[in-house]
């Protein structure tokens, strides 16, 4: 993780990701300049704290889209003359110049994503997305509440901070970054799009099959719900809605479950040098906490103390 601390603001106006612009301080500085970046490439969270009140005039990098959210002084902060409140969020697109008014020194949580990544998520639900989001900026109210993006922020910078061996495994990288723009683009999406109607009737059957199909002839660790989208030919809309029928769960609530199972079996059938944090990287997961409340719901133990009993159980010599 990036963490910065500086008496200055040209340094932290340097420092951000995403954006390029420049600060006009409207208030005597107050304290220092603080930022926290986590890059999981192709999306980075930064968590800025400035020392002033502010105006910044900047514009989005060509190749990032960015979400903006004020976690401190949410009434004195200004987006493009649209005044924030605590449901507020910006969007700022690339190569767009926006401007950011903070008449007090102010802290705020930006998401940036990267076009290729941002297409790539809005081509699997082409039924529900808003393809007005690429080309303008927007000031909105966020169509969800905005609390679990800043709960997985949290967890991201602590995990970063403390044990970034967790995180920044390739397959773990994929996870956190799929889940960190999903939660974004609920805040930016409607809950029920007026016009969201599927491109094509395709047989529910035959999707929940070849999804199951996938599952079976992959490694569970490798499969998230893009693949099962790809896989079947459907978006992302239509295999949360077959699911829901057949499963009565979403696909990623299901894929979830499923992988808990298969760490639940490696552990049973872990080797002398396997851990439990070595096993929980080669499935894609990051927040270890998260896994192992998760685990003894469904399984009535720890992972540890599964690891411990299934070792006991082998015979010795």
């Amino acid at each position: 993780m990036v963490q910065l601390i500086c008496s200055q603001f040209d340094e932290f106006e340097e420092a951000l990701y995403g954006v390029q612009g420049r600060y006009v301080l409207r208030t005597r500085q107050q304290r220092d300049w603080q930022l926290k970046v986590v890059d999981l490439n192709g999306v980075a969270l930064m968590s800025g704290r400035e020392g002033a009140g502010t105006v910044y005039t900047g514009i989005g990098l060509p190749g990032y889209f960015n979400i903006f959210v004020p976690l401190t002084g949410h009434e004195t902060t200004v987006v493009d003359g649209h005044r924030f409140d605590r449901r507020r969020i910006g969007w700022m697109v690339p190569n767009a110049m926006f401007h950011i008014n903070a008449t007090h020194p102010a802290s705020w949580l930006t998401v940036a994503m990267s076009c290729e990544l941002v297409l790539h998520w809005a081509s699997l639900r082409e039924d529900e997305f808003d393809f007005s989001l690429l080309h303008r900026n927007l000031v909105s109210n966020a169509q969800r509440n905005l609390g679990p993006l800043l709960w997985l922020a949290q967890r991201l910078f602590h995990i970063d901070a403390h044990s970034p061996e967790a995180l920044h495994s390739e397959s773990a990288e994929h996870a956190a970054r799929m889940e960190v723009m999903d939660v974004v683009f609920r805040l930016l999406l409607p809950v029920d799009p007026p016009h969201a109607t599927a491109r094509h009737n395709r047989d529910h059957q035959e999707i929940i099959r070849r999804a199951l199909e996938l599952l079976e002839v992959l490694e569970v660790q490798t499969v998230y719900t893009e693949d099962i989208c790809q896989a079947t030919c459907a978006s992302e809309r239509t295999v949360r809605n077959v699911f829901n029928q057949y499963l009565g769960m979403s696909p990623h609530r299901y894929l979830m479950i499923r992988r808990l199972h298969a760490i639940r079996a490696a552990i049973r059938h872990a080797g002398p040098q396997d851990t439990v944090t070595s096993i929980c990287a080669r499935f894609g997961v990051w927040d270890f906490g998260r896994l192992a409340s998760l685990y003894r719901q469904y399984f009535g133990t720890l992972p540890a103390q599964s690891l411990k009993a299934a070792r006991a159980a082998r015979p010795h010599g």
